[in-house]
Order: structure tokens, then sequence, then C-alpha cells
């Protein structure tokens, strides 16, 4: 079957369009993001300016109050009605100031606090009033202004047409708290109250005047029309508690949306914990980039907050322009490098479709005159070698016949070589099949030895030296510990043990170890920390096979990845001294918990194609170097292997390292077979 192929053309345009098409997507998706931060920082930053001429206009709205109460206190007649009660109150002046301010009350209040005249409600008079922090503070002589919050009762005493006014019914909110209350009936109000002093200095009353915010949205309206310059542009809005009672946030009707309530998520922030809050918030019905500020009475208790904000959606519009532009790049760019690609790419597939025809003839064995190629690139100097192999072509034709002899007994030479090396072979693989055998024959002769001989030595015990019995039981205890004997060299035989003991770099080991496992396994998903760098040990041992051990140890960890992963390999010296530590440490599946104990077990893998026998042979291998495996893993969250050697085998051998494995005296690989 023929293989399809690609044109040339098509692999121009890719190479061309892929790295053009990635670094403009690359360039999109940072300006994008870069973009889109700056706008939100920007837009950010503008909210919290806009906050602070917002807190200007509520401000200034009680310094407005306080300069009214200031200016009114100034008529001689209030003066000397508060003094000597002759004359009457300038009453007429009072209302009309009333009015003309559009002020919710204005009270007069004598030295005392006992109200003395209400303009909003002149019936009501002779309570006392000393009790307001605002009044109390006037009383000392101090002019002071904030806002408070106003019951139903003090409303309707103040202004019999507050109450209605105040009354606003609470709506359900998206985001908001539940509602548990069907309306709010006090007000927030903005209350300045100036001392009327005497020459001497004493305070002969106050003058107290407030403004209702419920309702009203002439705050409102003023700190849009100076923030934002014109409708639309951002929302204000006052908050009783959590709920808006003056604001020009609109209702999916068109209307104000008075009565709805805070997000939960800005209430306990600014609200119960009395924070500024500056971020995106959700307003009513969409996204808002918005600030809150919290709004105290005198005694610095939160009652409620003060709220700026503009749309997000013109932001998200911009953001969507921005991507449509980038877009639109992307797009023409492309188009340019699809025509430049198709138009270079013909160019260059005409020569070599050329080339290709010529050398299917050659190949045919038609004759095949020059390929003249008119250009200077590598084409041209293919078609020129092309031209020179065709001329050595027929040149190696006439001596073809005798190359073919030549390569025909060489031919023979290497088969004679392969005869040779495939008796080897057999030869190899039955010494192999002998020291399995071996292997079998120690481990099923070894214990009904040992009876035999226990046996025969109580019996040995139990005949006098003297019995004519006792030659034929001593040749039995003979013979058992000479078969004993023959037992142990074929378990020496099988277990092999270290043949070349020498000394070597650690880190070069594990250096050549790594630098090879490519040729095993492709590394393309995997990240190696080679973190024994700069901590170079030279120890003892069988170099060939503790190299046997790491290998399959690294081999075995970038097999528990195969999505790919990190395998950290660390060497560092023990707590104990002349011991090293080499740990391999994957981040893949894992060792079930019930597998833990077989690992080592000859002929157990949890791999479909192993063979079980790695992990064995690396444990008897460490234990013939009176070194110790050990594993830490749970599923999910890898494995580390970690091999303890002693650096020179002197030390095993004379005892150093016999208590802490004790095994190590006799093989574990025994213990494995």
């Amino acid at each position: 079957m023929q293989r399809v192929r690609t044109p040339i053309r098509r692999k121009l345009i890719f190479a061309t369009l892929t790295p053009l098409c990635v670094a403009i997507l690359l360039c999109w998706l940072i300006g994008s993001l870069l973009i889109t931060d700056r706008i939100y920082r920007q837009a950010q930053q503008k909210v919290i300016g806009d906050l602070n001429l917002a807190r200007k206009v509520y401000q200034d709205e009680i310094n407005h109050l306080s300069s009214i109460v200031r200016v009114a206190g100034l008529m001689p007649s209030m003066m000397d009605h508060l003094t000597s009660r002759r004359p009457s109150l300038p009453k007429k002046a009072l209302q009309q100031l009333l009015h003309e301010e559009q002020l919710s009350f204005l009270n007069v209040i004598d030295s005392r606090g006992v109200v003395q005249y209400r303009s909003a409600h002149p019936t009501r008079y002779g309570d006392r009033l000393d009790g307001d922090p605002l009044v109390a503070r006037a009383l000392k002589g101090d002019l002071s202004g904030g806002a408070q919050i106003y019951s139903r009762e003090r409303l309707t005493t103040e202004n019999p047409e507050l109450a209605e006014k105040a009354l606003t019914a609470i709506k359900p909110t998206p985001r908001a708290r539940a509602v548990s209350n069907e309306s709010e009936q006090r007000g927030l109000m903005l209350v300045a109250v100036a001392p009327l002093l005497m020459p001497d200095g004493r305070v002969a009353g106050v003058l107290q005047a407030g403004f209702m915010l419920n309702g009203d949205s002439r705050v409102v309206d003023t700190i849009t029309r100076i923030v934002f310059e014109r409708e639309g542009g951002g929302a204000a809005t006052v908050f009783l508690g959590d709920v808006r009672i003056a604001t020009n946030v609109r209702d999916p009707a068109g209307g104000r949306a008075t009565g709805t309530l805070m997000s939960v998520e800005v209430a306990r922030d600014v609200l119960s914990q009395g924070k500024l809050w500056s971020d995106r918030a959700f307003v009513l019905s969409n996204w808002y980039i918005s600030a809150y500020e919290p709004i105290r009475d005198p005694s610095g208790s939160v009652i409620g907050a003060l709220y700026v904000g503009m749309p997000e959606q013109p932001l998200l519009d911009l953001r969507k322009n921005l991507n449509l532009i980038f877009a639109g790049v992307l797009l023409f760019v492309a188009l340019i490098g699809i025509t430049l690609s198709t138009w270079i790419g013909s160019r260059l597939a005409q020569p070599v479709r050329a080339l290709a025809e010529a050398a299917r003839r050659l190949a045919s064995g038609e004759l095949v005159g020059p390929i003249l190629v008119r250009s200077d690139d590598e084409i041209g100097l293919l078609a020129d070698e092309f031209n020179t192999m065709t001329r050595e072509v027929s040149t190696l034709n006439q001596t073809l016949e005798q190359k073919v002899l030549k390569r025909t007994r060489q031919l023979e030479e290497k088969s004679q070589q392969l005869l040779d090396a495939q008796k080897e072979l057999a030869k190899s693989e039955r010494l192999a099949g002998l020291g399995l055998l071996a292997a079998g024959v120690a481990h099923e002769i070894n214990n009904p030895l040992a009876v035999i001989r226990g046996n025969a030595e109580l019996l040995q015990i139990s005949i006098p030296k003297e019995s004519e019995d006792r030659e034929e039981v001593d040749a039995i205890v003979e013979e058992a510990i000479r078969i004993g004997r023959i037992v142990k060299n074929l378990g020496a035989f099988s277990r092999g043990g270290m043949q070349r003991v020498s000394h070597f770099s650690l880190g070069g080991l594990l250096d050549g170890i790594l630098d090879q496992i490519g040729h095993q396994i492709s590394l393309k998903r995997y990240r190696i920390a080679r973190s024994y760098w700069g901590k170079d040990v030279t120890m003892e041992g069988d170099e060939d096979q503790l190299r046997q051990v790491f290998t399959n140890l690294i081999v075995n960890g970038l097999q528990a990845m195969p999505e790919g992963g990190e395998l950290v390999v660390d060497a560092l010296p023990d707590g104990r001294d002349g011991w090293i530590c080499v740990t391999v440490c994957d981040h893949g599946i894992g060792i079930r918990a019930e597998d833990m104990g077989r690992l080592f077990t000859p002929f157990f893998s949890t791999k479909q194609q192993g063979t079980g026998l790695g992990l064995a042979v690396s444990y008897g291998i460490v234990s013939d170097h009176g070194g110790e495996i050990k594993v830490n893993s749970s599923v999910g969250s890898g494995a580390a292997f970690t091999v303890l050697l002693p650096i020179n085998q002197i030390m095993r051998v004379s005892g150093t390292t016999t208590d802490s494995h004790p095994e190590s005296q006799t093989g574990n690989f025994d213990k494995l077979i």
C-alpha cells in the first residue's frame, strides 16, 4: 500500500503560519490580559476617586446645614427670647427659612435642652432633647453635625409628614439577605446643631436643623452630576443599614431602585466590620465597579453606607472590541502568510517533482540525462549532486558483479560468525537454566536436609561411641554435612554476589544512568531533577550491579507516571557515619497498601509486561552490599524508594554494619528465592 505523502507546499505553509499564528495568539492573549487588567485597575482607581468626591458632596450637605443654623442663630430676637422670654420668637422667619432651604425640621431649644419651638410642627414643643448627642455637644458651645437615625415616633414628632415620606417598602434583591421585614420605617437624617451664645459666652440655647435623605434624590443626583458628568455614566446610593433609601440605580421598570438591598458580601465588610469596600460588586441585577464607605452616627456606630459605581458592561464591550481587532489582525496576517507560502511552495515543488521523476526512471533502469535547475539554493545543489550520482551509477554498474561476489564472501563470513554467536548464546542459556535449577534445588533440598541432619545428630547423641551402630550414624551426619556444603555452593552459584568491588563516583554513576535512560524511555513528558549535584561521594562496591539497581528504580519511577511528571533523584549522607542514602521519588500513581509487602517478592509485578524480578534482584544486590531498600508511598501521591548503602565495603566486612543489617551476613536473596 502506497504511503500518502504530504506536499512540500502544505508543509511550508504549516511551517510558516504555525510560529506566526502562535506569536500573534500569544501577543493577543498577553495584550488582552494586560490591557484588561489596566482598564479594570484604572476603573477601580476612578471609582475610589469618585467616592472621595461623593464623600465631599455628602459632607458639604452637612456643612450647609451647619451654616444655616449658625447664620439663623444670629437673629437678635431669638437671643432675646431665650434670655428674657421677650420678644416672641421670629416664627415667620424660621418657617420661611424651613421652606426656602427645604429642611425637614428646624427647632429652637433652650439652655436646658427643652424644645421651645418646632417650625415644622408648631403645636409640638416642651419635650427635652438634651439626650441627643449633637444637642448635648451644642449645649456645651460646640457647633456639631452628622448623620442620625430617627425612629418613626420621633419623625412624627419633628414633622408629621416625615413618617410617611420615610416609609420604604423593602424588595427582595438577588445576592442580598432574605427579607425579614416588609418595610423600613426609620429615617436617615443629616442634622446640624449650632449654639446660641450670649455676649458673655454662655449658651442661651441651640438651633437644630435636619434634612431627611429617605426618598430624596437631591444628594445622589448631585453626586452623579459632579462625579460622572452625565446620566448613565455611573450611579450613587445612600443606604440606611443595607436598604437603598436614596439612589439613581434603576430597576428593570426604569424607576429608582429604592427599597432594594445591598449584597450580603458587601454588607458583611461595610456594615458589620466598618471597612471601605472597593471591588467588583453585584448591584441589583448587574455587575458594577463599585466603592462603598460606611456612614457613622456621632457615636461612631455604622448606620448606613455611601456608594458610587460604574457599570462593568462598557469595560466588557471594550474587551470584546479589542478581541475582535486582534482576531481581524490574525486573520489578515494568516491570509498574507498563506498566499506567500503557496507561491514559494509552488516554486520549490516544481524542481523537486522533476528530481523525483528522474529518480524513478533511474531506479527502473532507464538512462537519465542531466537535470537543469536554475537556482543557487539547496535545490540547485541537490540537482547537481543528483547529476553526479547518475554518472557514478553508470560507473558502478560496470563493477557490480565483482562487488556482489565480494559481498557474498563477506556474507558467508558473517553467517559463520552468527552461527558461533548462536552457539555461545545457547551455552549462556544452558548456564542460566542451570543457575535457575541450582536455585530450585537449593530451595527444595535445604528444608528436608535440615530435618535429616537434625534427626541424625539426635540419633548420634543417643548412641554411645563404642556402639557398633555409631559408625553408620556418624557416616549419615558426615554425608548430611557434605550435602549441606553442596547446597550452599549451589546457592552461591545462583546468587552470584559481588564480583568486582571498586572505588567509583556515585554522582558519576547516577549521571551516566540518567544520560542513557532516554534510550529506553522517551523523556519528552518528564522533568528529571538531579538534586544530588554538588553532593558527590566516592564509594566502594560493584559498580555494574549498583548501576542495575538504580536503573531499575529510575525506570520504574518513570513508568509510574504515564502522563508525565517530575522525577527527583537525590543522594545525601545518612545520619550514621559512613553511610550514603540514595532516593528516587516520583509523582505517579503510587503503590497500594496491600502490595507493599510483596514488592520484593520474585515474579510479583503490578505492570502488565513486568517479569517481577527487577525489585527482587535489586533487593539481593543491595543486601549483598550490606544495605537495605525502603519504600514510602500512598495511592495517588507517588512513591519514594530509598537505598541505604555503606560507603566502604571494608566497614561492612569488619562488622561495622552487622547490627544495622544482620540479614547481609547470609544474603537476603536466599530468602527471596
